[in-house]
């Protein structure tokens, strides 16, 4: 057909030519013929065109050619700067074809792609592959070209080969997107008034509490002590792989795979694979295949595959166990690690997973008897645990850790949910934790005082509590709501419906004072109520506009106004997060208005060939300048629809059943294509979905849609820090349309109805201290360990149950109880005193008890309003007790603490032979149920009520209307839930919900760093609001650079400090070290020094995060002074975590 590139440009000239007298959808078909060597075309087109269906098409023919190897570096210069090179996608994919090219003696090729036609037809404004659909046809070449010599457009010559098969590509739909303008109205003089929006500041009430602990704790003499003299060694402690531990004289302590593991005169524990362990004088405990494993003077325990295991003599170690360095130590390993921790003989393949990978655990605590010689092996097992014994007979199960033993037996069992000897988790990210009603310790009760509008309803469905539409159904439901990237609210005074607005950035107003930076914003808003269009109908009055929502998801909800609240007249709106178009379906008998509280300058209409054929496309541009598109979609038949125009409204000619109106704000012009190949379809709801395979984990949002478009897809926007993590197949359908959000930064629209990111999951952080800026092991010297004792010492010395059951609310007793959890893991895991630990074990134990039986000072209870474990404080009228916890504000902050702090209980409990973990499994699930249900599945919670999928962090706000939208204060205690539910997810042997925390923690940590934490490089917040480093509290339409409690102008350690507690091993994630260091210069170093409150110990501990010597040293100091903690922090906590990070570093 084209018997050259030149040839061709002549013919595509002539097209182009003709398409400036064509007016509507023309559709232009073009055939080209290549060469093309038949055994690698299939395998060659699908890669290039991988998932593309055969009604998909950008507008970008394809021709293939043969080309010499030597000189295919780069694609044709008609890709354009905007296209991937074809040839280097070619290179990465194509060895099995070009293989075949060699084959018959013939030198090899690579494979060509080059492209022809109007690059401007594609919606996308990026170079996507066109769908080619190919027919074969042997024997002689069909063309005019001699088939021995084709020139490509750079002037190589290509060389045919007689064995090729020739293919015939047909180009489908390739468009022009020609368009046509007709003024239906155009205003003889500007409108005079033109609405500005609201910029009153709703000022930032300090009438919250501090949230540090000022209550005194009862004292108590410790019945055990810790003795501080026996440390006259360091010890190390090692979670990482690949790593070689030794200590002499020590401990060493090791998780990890390919090591070489060596203690002398100590005690080595080892879980690896390949690896030799050797122990002098000591006990080596292993577990790994294909091992040898050696003990001189001391014993051998290992579990392994074809290993050799040789032990010299058993002397001298019979009072083993009674030793402090002595207790097996549980193992920090990552998720994506399994190891045996139970004796077996040689080839016999047994294993069971570690605690960091799944349910079931089972420990080494060996004793020797010095009558038998014989070896005790105690093995626990969580709930819903199952655990692989060397044979499928029952077992026994005994231990003694001095003088506590027990006895049990029992089979191994496998229950839904939990696996065993899996080297990693590979599934779904979203399984149901349960879908059992919750305990009988929560009394159902209706919540006082808010109570549910006429209209909103969610049928038997939970309410959600904490979204982006809570607006409207509180207060009187005016306030705006923000589906990102526009705003929207409903109007009840001068004009009636939806009043939708975008965001310009040029309207912000910012505002000064009341901070400790002269000349830095102390705030930023945005106008709202702008009211740039309204959905209205001429029947809708003041007396006729009624609201109604249903259909409330986790990601969208349904919204109708109607004139009189009935089903039959009513414009429909789905709200939904990332929707492209804000979008009215108009129902019944209802003539559609669209007004504006702007004034209209002009209306015209215009055709497009990018357009289905069903939609028709509007421009109206108002006094201010912007312009919107107003698309609408007729149902099949509807014939005579049209707009006409006043200064104030435009006005449909009739009503038409099922009118589908759409509008957005007009992008340049060489963008608008997109939003017309995506005009006609809408998305209506999200299905948030997620697997994970090992650390590697994806989660997207799978739009519902109405309607069709052009395209096939409806338009979505993403926000940044999801463009930072989309999927390659997802950022083909990327456009360069882009909107500023309210308050982060630009979202970019897609021509999609999927949005697929992918994470990749840091399975280092467990129960230890952890820190991006570490280089090696945990080390502790004998000084250190001395220190950590003698403070552990001193800070036991409570009644932990009568301290925490005295604070009279359910944030500080939370506070408290981690604190002493915090204390418990390091005389467990660090100090390694027996008795000390078991002790602080028991006291946390009946500690906890006072709130499983829902004893504490306000109980909780099970709400059948809304659906959710909630507080009792608000049922005598006052909805501000316990930080308004009752109406569902702050519970990822307060049920945080106590989940992590069920962690290191059940945790510590399971290395004792307890089963506390499973025993109270259901009330602390209970907590991370109403916090994060996952599934839609477990209908007695809504689905994450606090942590926004979309947004990339939780908000607080609970059931408070506010005119600036949601919010969220402590972007630190947001991720500690996240943090605590985790380890909780190890502990009960639930790696969909391990994971699905390490996912959360991901995902906030790429968000925080973008809206919450401002390093000197930050583009998506103002520039000239970053140098006070923080937000303060984050808004959806503001950000306040202060705190509910108080002002920076006189206490900056309070906005500072509540984006940090409670420093944990998670904090280092999120506070990545360069972030902390420019904050520390560029702000905590010009006021620390005026700080002396519990405050002073959050920042120091803060600094361990770049600068652990400097925060261990204020932390060690023998001036260092109790008034320097907040009640909720021990300084055995700070002293273990800077410590440890500092000699790691």
């Amino acid at each position: 057909m084209v018997a050259s590139d030149t040839t061709f440009a002549l013919f595509l000239s002539l097209i182009a030519l003709s398409l400036k007298s064509v007016v509507g959808d023309e559709v232009h078909t073009v055939t080209a013929t290549r060469y093309i060597t038949n055994n690698c075309f299939k395998e060659q087109v699908k890669t290039l065109l991988s998932g593309n269906e055969d009604s998909v098409s950008t507008g970008i023919p394809i021709h293939f050619v043969y080309e010499d190897g030597s000189n295919s570096q780069s694609a044709d210069p008609a890709f354009g700067s905007n296209s991937q090179s074809v040839d280097q996608a070619f290179a990465s994919n194509s060895q099995p074809a070009n293989q075949a090219f060699s084959s018959g003696g013939a030198s090899s090729q690579t494979l060509r792609a080059s492209t022809f036609g109007n690059k401007a037809s594609n919606y996308l404004g990026n170079a996507v592959p066109t769908t080619v659909t190919p027919t074969t046809s042997t024997g002689a070449y069909n063309g005019k070209a001699d088939p021995s010599s084709v020139t490509s457009s750079s002037g190589n010559k290509k060389f045919a080969y007689p064995r090729s098969t020739i293919y015939s590509f047909d180009i489908k739909t390739v468009k022009s997107a020609v368009t046509t303008t007709k003024t239906i109205f155009k205003a003889s003089t500007t409108p005079t008034t033109v609405y500005e929006g609201s910029t009153d500041v709703v000022s930032v009430t300090k009438t919250g509490k501090d949230p540090l602990v000022t209550s005194s704790v009862v004292t108590k003499s410790l019945s055990v002590t810790i003795d501080p003299s026996r440390f006259t060694e360091g010890i190390s402690i090692t979670s990482s792989n690949d790593n070689e531990s030794r200590s002499t004289d020590g401990v060493s302590v090791t998780s990890s795979n390919d090591n070489e593991s060596r203690s002398a005169d100590g005690v080595s524990v080892t879980s690896s694979n390949d690896n030799e362990s050797k122990s002098t004088d000591g006990v080596s405990v292993t577990s790994s295949n294909d091992n040898e494993s050696k003990s001189t003077d001391g014993v051998s325990v290992t579990a392994s595959n074809d290993n050799e295991s040789s032990g010299a003599s058993s002397s001298g170690i019979g009072s083993l166990l009674s030793s402090a360095s002595s207790i097996p130590s549980q193992r920090f390993s990552n998720s994506s690690s399994s190891s045996t921790y139970i004796s077996g003989s040689n080839s016999t393949k047994g294993n069971s997973s570690s605690l960091a990978s799944s349910a079931s655990q089972t420990y080494i605590a060996s004793k020797i008897n010095a009558a038998n010689n014989t070896v005790a092996s105690s093995t626990t097992s969580a709930a819903n645990s199952s655990a692989t014994h060397p044979s499928s007979s029952s077992v026994q199960v005994s231990y003694n850790f001095n003088g506590l033993s027990s006895s049990t037996s029992g089979s191994s069992s496998s229950t839904s949910g939990s696996t065993s000897s899996t080297s990693c988790f590979s599934g779904d990210l979203f399984n149901a934790i349960s879908t059992d009603e919750p305990p009988s310790m929560f009394p159902r009760e209706e919540l006082e005082p808010v109570s549910i509008p006429y209209g909103v309803s969610n049928g038997d469905d939970p309410y959600e509590t904490n979204k982006f539409y809570n607006n409207l159904f509180l207060g009187d439901q005016t306030d705006m709501v923000i589906t990102y990237p526009y705003g929207m609210f409903w109007k009840k005074t001068d004009y009636y419906g939806l009043a939708v607005q975008h965001y310009n950035t040029s309207k912000r107003v910012f505002g000064y004072g009341d901070t400790n930076n002269a000349d830095v914003p102390s705030y930023y808003i945005n106008p709202t109520n702008l009211a740039e269009v309204i959905f209205s109908a001429t029947s809708l009055t003041s007396s006729n506009n009624n609201l109604s929502l249903s259909d409330m998801n986790v990601m969208s909800v349904n919204a109708k106004i109607s004139p009189d609240g009935s089903d039959k007249n009513y414009i429909e709106f789905p709200l939904v997060q990332g929707m492209g178009f804000v979008t009215g379906i108009y129902h019944g008998n209802l003539t559609p208005v669209l007004g504006s509280l702007l004034g209209i300058l002009s209306l015209s209409q215009e055709s497009s060939s990018a357009l289905n054929a069903n939609v028709s496309k509007y421009r109206v541009t108002f006094a201010d300048g912007v312009e919107w598109l107003i698309y609408t979609s007729a149902p099949d038949g509807t014939d005579g629809f049209s707009f006409s125009s006043t200064t104030t409204s435009v006005k449909g000619s009739s009503s038409v059943d099922g009118l589908v109106i759409q509008v957005a704000v007009a992008p340049s012009k060489s963008d608008e294509a997109a939003y017309d190949s995506a005009a006609g379809m809408y998305v209506t709801d999200v299905k948030l979905d997620g697997s994970v395979s090992c650390k590697s984990a994806d989660y997207s949002f799978k739009y519902s849609t109405e309607g069709e478009s052009d395209s096939g897809m409806p338009i979505v926007f993403a926000l940044p820090h999801h463009v930072d993590s989309m999927s390659s197949d997802v950022n083909d359908t990327m456009t360069s349309i882009k909107l500023s959000s309210s308050t982060k930064g630009n979202m970019t629209a897609f021509v999609t109805d999927e949005l697929k990111m992918t994470e990749t999951l840091n399975t280092d952080i467990q129960f230890l201290p952890w820190s991006q800026s570490m280089k090696g092991d945990l080390n502790y010297s004998s000084d250190a360990l001395e220190l950590l004792a003698e403070t552990a010492n001193s800070e036991l010395a409570v009644d932990i149950n009568a301290t925490v059951a005295a604070l009279g609310s359910n944030y500080f007793s939370g506070k408290v109880l981690d604190k002493y959890a915090y204390i418990l893991l390091v005389v467990s895991e660090i100090i390694k005193d027996e008795n000390v630990t078991t002790s602080t074990l028991d006291a946390m134990k009946d500690a906890f008890d006072e709130f499983v039986k829902n004893k504490q000072y306000y109980p909780l209870m099970y709400d059948t309003k809304f659906k959710g474990v909630t507080s009792t404080a608000s049922q005598s009228g006052d909805t501000g007790a316990d930080y308004g916890s009752a109406l569902y504000n702050d519970h990822h902050f307060h049920y945080g603490y106590f989940v992590h702090a069920a962690a290191i209980v059940g945790y510590v409990d399971k290395k004792y032979g307890g089963s506390w973990a499973k025993d109270n499994m259901d009330w602390v699930n209970s907590l991370v149920r109403d916090v994060a249900n996952p599934s839609t599945d477990d209908n007695y919670f809504p689905v994450s009520r606090m942590f926004d999928w979309f947004g990339g962090h939780s908000w607080a706000s609970g059931l408070f209307a506010s005119g600036d939208g949601l919010n969220e204060e402590s972007s630190s205690e947001d991720y500690n839930f996240a943090y605590g539910m985790k380890l909780w997810g190890n502990v009960i042997g639930d790696q969909s919900m391990e994971s699905r925390g390490s996912l959360m923690l991901a995902i906030m940590s790429r968000a925080m760093n973008r809206y919450f934490l401002y390093k000197s490089d930050n583009t998506d917040e103002p520039s000239n609001f970053i140098p006070n480093k923080v937000s303060g509290i984050f808004y959806e339409n503001k950000v306040a650079y202060t705190t509910f409690f108080g002002s920076p102008s006189s206490h900056p350690e309070y906005v500072h400090g509540i984006h940090m507690l409670p420093i944990t091993p998670a904090s280092s994630l999120i506070r990545i070290p360069s972030y902390v260091e420019q904050e520390w210069e560029d702000q905590v170093s010009t006021f620390i020094d005026n700080v002396d409150s519990g405050w002073l110990g959050i920042l120091k501990l803060n600094q361990a995060l770049y600068d652990p010597d400097s925060s261990y040293s204020f932390f060690s100091s023998s001036d260092f002074e109790s008034t320097y903690l907040d009640d909720g922090q021990s300084r055995t906590w700070a002293l273990a975590f800077s410590g440890g990070l500092s000699s790691s570093a």
